[in-house]
């Protein structure tokens, strides 16, 4: 297993993952609020506390529910540097040769972490503190193979090693004009704001954008073992045709990033809200498919 760069291994950033949750959130309020009664019981039980009494402040009620959903969805990223943290879990990424033609092999392990952890967060026997972790990882790397640079990275004689999701290539952010990772621009690019009442603020405008009936993609019931596809079928051509088209410029250090086209950064928005949307309303239906229904979580 290859290490991966810091920049390969952030995920949307921190407050992207918080839309993924607040999308969700939204869903799940509106239709099955029950779904939330059973998440907020878990997270109540969950390891390691200090992130999520932080984040919660002193909000009580429904307020505090949501800032505690949020929190599970960008924990993985708080959790960094401790025994919970997994590096490897983050990115699954297939290559992008000079041949057009990918190839088998994957670097990172999102795809086998998912798995586990749908399956851990389903399980009528395991632990509900190791359940509690199970779900804060499922919400994140759902959110993460929905960002194309987290499914693919290209290898040139520019990077025989490969650029690691685009984070050795450099551009200038289009809106401080600083040198910025071509990654950190995708992750970047659908929401700066971590403050929870901007979070849900963004939230609610992207669920009235961009509404379940506007996804194909949810026209049939989304199921965890679907989740290989969204990386493999989705996000990994979106970065061949897109976030690696042929007019992109960049740099290979921040002295010589480039500025995008607008027009890319425009088509990069667009894309980036479609995908991130869409990881916010699977991400209701796969917590509806392991929590709907089962026993409420209590303290012992």
């Amino acid at each position: 297993m290859v290490l991966l760069s810091a920049g390969a291994a952030q995920a949307w950033t921190r407050p992207g993952h918080m839309v993924t949750a607040g999308i969700a959130y939204l869903d799940l309020a509106e239709h099955d609020p029950d779904v939330i009664e059973r998440i907020a019981a878990l997270l109540a039980l969950h390891p390691d506390r200090g992130p999520f009494e932080v984040a919660a402040g002193r909000a009580l009620g429904d307020e505090r529910t949501r800032r505690l959903m949020l929190e599970c969805a960008r924990w993985p990223d708080d959790a960094r540097g401790t025994h919970y943290d997994h590096p490897s879990w983050h990115v699954a990424l297939r290559s992008i040769r000079e041949s057009g033609k990918p190839d088998d092999k994957l670097f990172g392990d999102a795809i086998e972490a998912f798995a586990l952890n749908a399956h851990l967060l389903a399980s009528s026997f395991a632990p509900d503190a190791d359940r509690a972790v199970a779900l804060c990882w499922l919400m994140h790397i759902a959110g993460d193979m929905h960002q194309p640079l987290h499914s693919a990275q290209r290898f040139t004689p520019q990077f025989p090693d490969g650029d690691h999701g685009g984070a050795l290539e450099f551009v200038k952010d289009p809106q401080t004009g600083e040198p910025i990772t071509l990654h950190w621009f995708w992750d970047d690019s659908v929401n700066r704001n971590g403050e929870p009442d901007a979070v849900m603020t963004r939230a609610r405008e992207l669920w009235t954008k961009l509404p379940r009936s506007s996804f194909k993609e949810l026209s049939h019931p989304v199921h965890a073992r679907d989740f290989p596809s969204w990386a493999q079928d989705e996000s990994y051509p979106l970065a061949v045709s897109l976030a690696y088209r042929q007019d992109l410029r960049f740099g290979a250090t921040k002295e010589t990033a480039t500025a995008l086209d607008p027009k890319y950064v425009e088509d990069a928005t667009q894309a980036a809200e479609k995908r991130l949307t869409l990881s916010g309303y699977r991400l209701a239906d796969l917590l509806r498919e392991a929590l709907k229904g089962t026993p409420l979580p209590q303290k012992h």
